[in-house]
C-alpha cells in the first residue's frame, strides 16, 4: 500500500514538473512564432523556417494535454485517464524512436535543405544588393553572428568587400593554416584578399550542433515516458486487483 501511494506521489510530482515545462515550451514557441513573424514581416522569408517554431509549440501542447490526463489519473484513481496517459505515452515514444532514426539516416542532408531555402531567397534576384536595406541589415547582422558571407556562396554580393558588407565579409586570420580553412580567396581588383564561407555552410554546422543536443533531450524523454508508462500500468494492475480481477 505504502509503495502504491508513493508511487502515485512520483507519478503526479513527474506530471506536474512535466506540465510546466510543456506550458514553457508552448509559450516559447508562441513567443518565437509571433515576434519573429514581427521582426521580419516584409522580408522573403520562408515559411519552412518556421517548422522548429511549429514543432516547438506542438510538444509544448502535447506535454500539458497528457500530463493533465496523467496527473489527474494517479490523483483521482481514475483509470480511463490514467489508460489514455499510458497508451498515448507509448505511441509517442515509438513516434521519437522513428524520429531518432530518421534524424539519424537524413541528418546529413541538413545542408541540402537549407541550401534550397536560402536559394528560395534569390530566386527574383540577381545578387544581395537587390534587397531592400530592412532585409540586407538583417542578413549582414547574421553574417556577423555566424561569420560567413553570403547565402549560398560569397558571390551572392556583387561585391563581397563593399561597404555594406566589408565589416561582416572580410577574413583577417595571421595563422594561414586557420584562414585556409575559414575563409575563401577573393579577387579583389588584382589583389588576392579572404572573405568568410556563405553562410549555408556556417548554418548548417550551427544547427548541426543543437541536433546532438536536440537527440539528446529526446533520449531522456523517450526514457521519462517509459518509466512513467510502467508506473501508470502498474498503479492500473494493483487497482484492478484490488476490484477483485488482474489486467
Amino acid at each position: 500500500m505504502a509503495d502504491k501511494s508513493k508511487l502515485r506521489t512520483l507519478l503526479i510530482v513527474f506530471n506536474v514538473i512535466f506540465w510546466i515545462i510543456g506550458a514553457l515550451f508552448l509559450c516559447a514557441g508562441l513567443t518565437f512564432r509571433f515576434e519573429y513573424y514581427r521582426m521580419i514581416r516584409g522580408y522573403p522569408i520562408s515559411d519552412e523556417m518556421y517548422i522548429p517554431v511549429f514543432c516547438l509549440m506542438a510538444l509544448g501542447a502535447y506535454l500539458m494535454i497528457i500530463t493533465f490526463c496523467g496527473c489527474c489519473g494517479a490523483a483521482s484513481s481514475n483509470k480511463c485517464m490514467l489508460t489514455t496517459f499510458a497508451v498515448i505515452n507509448g505511441f509517442m515514444v515509438l513516434i521519437q524512436i522513428v524520429t531518432g532514426i530518421l534524424m539519424l539516416v537524413y541528418g546529413g542532408q541538413i545542408n541540402i535543405w537549407i541550401k534550397w531555402i536560402f536559394e528560395r531567397q534569390l530566386r527574383q534576384r540577381t545578387s544581395l544588393e537587390r534587397f531592400d536595406e530592412r532585409y540586407k541589415s538583417f542578413l549582414i547582422f547574421w553574417q556577423e553572428h555566424l561569420t560567413c558571407c553570403g547565402l549560398n556562396s560569397k558571390d551572392d554580393w556583387k561585391d563581397p568587400l563593399g561597404s555594406e558588407a566589408r565589416a561582416t565579409c572580410l577574413c583577417i586570420f595571421t595563422d594561414t593554416a586557420v584562414r585556409d580553412r575559414e575563409c575563401l580567396p577573393h579577387d579583389d581588383n588584382g589583389n588576392t584578399v579572404y572573405v568568410y564561407k556563405p553562410c549555408v555552410d556556417e548554418f548548417s554546422a550551427f544547427v548541426g550542433q543543437y541536433m546532438y543536443i536536440i537527440g539528446g533531450i529526446l533520449v531522456v524523454i523517450c526514457l521519462l515516458e517509459i518509466a512513467a508508462i510502467v508506473g501508470a500500468c502498474y498503479l492500473l494492475r494493483r487497482w484492478r486487483e484490488e476490484e477483485g480481477y488482474v489486467m
